[in-house]
């Protein structure tokens, strides 16, 4: 940005110290007697002491303690700047203005103007120039062959118009022409970074700056509250959430004059009452089950940064191995091969490949990211829509609201109206009677609880997942005892009681415990008390019936045979009680035995399997016939939720003994109860801490008494509930 100064200050510096020697001189002089009258005050060397004092005191301090943030920049640039006037003004008071105008200076002036910049030019143009005949490559060559002809026909008139003049006064013209052309390439790059690219992340000064789509949003916000209302008092829904306080920064601000306005941390249901909801990017998957059809949704970029290329430019490697034959690091880069711990490919290829050496100086020379884009093969993160770094956020207008303002045909006259949540006339308030369990890796503590089963005596255990353990707990809640340590035997066989965030626990008819240790891709048996019996599995793509890949959901029928989801290759396995494979269905579709990202099954005392097939948003039913190994698909019906495809948004499910199908919907914080053909109950649950409240809905469970009961990874506890009668 400040060219200018960056030169500058060398001229401010080399008079400084001219000065100096001189004064010195003088002052030795009026030592010895000679004249006392030589040696006044001199003024102007406090002023260059001063001003060098600051300019190296700012660059070390602003370097060393600062935040290295572009607008610390300033604090060294000042100093830098009058420095470089101060030097400048020296030069003037140099030069000889009397030869300037009889020998033709003005028209020397010009063309060292003329020469500075075609030079310049030709040198900006020569990375793409002489790579073959195409018309883009013969006008790259063009680029710089013309500005290399213009420039050497000045300096044959230069040579020609100045072989008179003194060496003094021709330094100095050639001085004050170099920085009178600096001063106006700092004077375009300010303007360009003030006027034109102020709010845009191809300047380098606009870092963590609101992007443009802030203003896009408040525009809309604005019409809407004024079209509705008649004042901003439009009800205005935006993201607050933690830890970095959602959208707040910096529509706060933005929003200040507006009189009804809702922040929240978590997307609930109540969200629907706003006519405008903004979403942070990390919320985006949760906010779907809210908006469902009835809002339009825009996205926009709210804070970006500039391209941050520049932090990998030197990157660690393995000492021991030799460089590559086409290591970009040759000719004099080579020296960096001494460094046999350091890749400088990256910083290299920017002097040595000439397309992102071309795209490179496109970009310090008028901000065009074009070529470099190109030749580093980031053409999808470097425009104004797509860039990155970057933070998004969503624009949700309900679709009621977007009908009344824009009714003159923008919107289909039809399908404005908003969609109804078929779930919500069956919507109940339905507190938890029993809790147990707080955040914390102690006794009756959780980390993401997940799968919860019961046992025969009445007892049940809960898959601790982040703790990587499960607990047994009395029909009471209290503690019995705990059992697993984290390992990972993605690539090697652990012993049983090793866990990698197991999501799955099932209990047999005769008290095993059975855990899909997900992330060890297997299944382990234990007995009643913990006890390692067997395991099996191994990670793969569905190779045979023991390769998994992220096993979840689990369950075991009154035979003891026992049943998996295998979530990552699609499909359901069927197992005897020790392991042994017996049968297995489903593929990757829609159709019906087909899923897309399986999660819970469960088995009721007929036999009867179901499971919740997450990204095609239905429960899906099937019945074994013959002996066993084969099932054939009875019923499937739509889930109006899971929407969003997150990590923790992995329904279960559960039966009870009247045939009543229990599901969890994570990220809408509630639990959907249907008949065993899919005709929906009821459901409860909604976003928070309280009783009546859901923070993650997990996984769900029926105990022989009917209760339900809830793994709440949110809130790290596990909650009971009654149903009404």
């Amino acid at each position: 940005y400040e060219f200018l100064p960056a030169f500058g200050v060398w001229v401010g510096v080399y008079f400084g110290f001219k000065k100096k020697k001189i004064h010195e001189n003088t002052q030795e002089n009026t030592k010895e007697g000679i004249d006392e009258t030589l040696a006044p005050f001199d003024e102007s060397s406090i002023t260059f002491a001063l001003l060098l004092w600051w300019v190296i005191s700012s660059v070390i301090a602003y370097t060393y303690a600062g935040e290295r943030m572009p607008w610390l920049t300033y604090h060294i640039t000042i100093p830098m700047i009058l420095l470089t006037a101060w030097g400048l003004n020296q030069l003037f008071e140099k030069l000889s203005w009397t030869e300037l105008r009889e020998k033709k200076g003005w028209l020397g002036a010009a063309l060292l103007f003329i020469f500075f910049a075609s030079f310049f030019n030709a040198i900006l143009g020569m990375g793409g120039s002489f790579q073959g005949k195409g018309l883009a490559q013969l006008q790259a060559t063009n680029d710089f062959l013309l500005p290399l002809i213009v420039a050497i026909a000045s300096g044959i008139g230069i040579f020609y118009l100045f072989r008179n003049w003194t060496w003094g006064n021709l330094l100095s013209l050639v001085s004050l022409v170099f920085f009178g052309l600096l001063s106006l390439w700092t004077g375009r790059a300010a303007y360009r970074a003030a006027y034109i690219n102020y709010d845009s992340a191809k300047e380098y000064l606009v870092y963590a700056h609101a992007a443009t789509g802030v203003k896009d949003v408040m525009a809309q916000v604005k019409e809407i509250s004024m079209r509705t209302n008649g004042d901003l008092g439009a009800l205005i829904a935006y993201d607050a959430s933690a830890p970095d306080t959602g959208i707040s920064w910096p529509f706060v601000w933005y929003l200040r004059d507006y009189t009804n306005l809702r922040s929240f941390d978590a997307p609930t249901r109540s969200l629907r009452e706003a006519a405008v909801i903004i979403v942070d990017s990390k919320n985006f998957d949760k906010i779907e089950p809210v908006v469902n059809q009835s809002y339009y949704r825009s996205d926009y970029i709210r804070m970006w940064w500039p391209n941050q290329d520049y932090y990998g430019l030197v990157r660690n490697r393995d000492s021991h191995l030799l460089f590559d034959l086409d290591y970009p690091c040759t000719g004099v880069f080579g020296v960096f091969k001494l460094f046999p711990g350091k890749d400088f490919s990256h910083l290299c290829e920017v002097f040595t490949n000439p397309a992102i050496r071309s795209g490179v100086i496109d970009i310090w020379a008028d901000r065009d990211y074009t070529k470099y884009a190109e030749a580093t093969g980031k053409t999808s993160t470097m425009t104004a829509a797509n860039w990155d770094p970057s933070d998004k956020m969503r624009l949700y207008i309900r679709k009621d609201v977007a009908a009344q303002i824009w009714s003159y045909g923008i919107l289909p006259e039809t399908g404005t109206d908003i969609m109804v949540d078929p779930y919500e006339e069956n919507t109940i308030v339905l507190a938890a009677d029993f809790v147990i369990g707080q955040e914390g890796s102690g006794e009756g503590e959780f980390s993401a609880p997940r799968g919860i089963a019961f046992a025969p005596d009445g007892t049940f255990y809960v898959a601790d997942s982040r703790n990587h353990r499960i607990q047994h707990f009395d029909a009471e809640g209290n503690f019995i005892n705990m059992w697993g340590e984290f390992g990972d035997a993605t690539f090697d066989d652990l012993p049983g009681g090793i866990l990698n965030e197991p999501w799955g626990v099932a209990v047999g008819p005769d008290g095993s415990v059975y855990v899909a240790d997900t992330w060890n891709h297997r299944i382990q048996k234990f007995t009643a008390d913990g006890i390692p019996i067997t395991h099996w599995g191994y990670y793969g793509q569905g190779e045979d019936g023991f390769a998994f890949w992220g096993p979840r959901g689990i369950d075991v029928d009154a035979k003891g045979n026992v049943y998996v989801s295998d979530t990552g290759n699609k499909r359901i396995v069927k197992f005897d009680s020790d392991g042994n494979y017996i049968t297995e269905f489903g593929t990757t579709g829609m159709g019906a035995g087909e899923f897309d990202e399986q999660v819970g099954v469960a088995v009721d005392s007929d036999g009867i399997l179901y499971v919740t097939d997450t990204w095609n948003q239905r429960i899906q039913s099937f019945e074994p016939i013959e002996d066993g190994t084969l099932y054939y698909p009875l019923h499937q019906w739509d889930v109006n939720g899971w929407y969003g495809q997150s990590l923790d948004n992995k329904p279960f499910i559960a039966v009870d003994d009247n045939g009543s199908v229990f599901v969890t919907d994570p990220e809408a914080y509630r639990i959907l109860q249907f008949d065993s053909e899919g005709n929906f109950i009821r459901t409860w649950g909604d976003f928070g801490y309280g009783m009546e409240n859901i923070g993650l809905a997990a996984a769900v469970a029926v105990d022989a008494e009917g209760h339900i009961w809830v793994t709440d990874a949110g809130n790290q506890r596990v909650m009971r509930f009654t149903l009404p009668q």
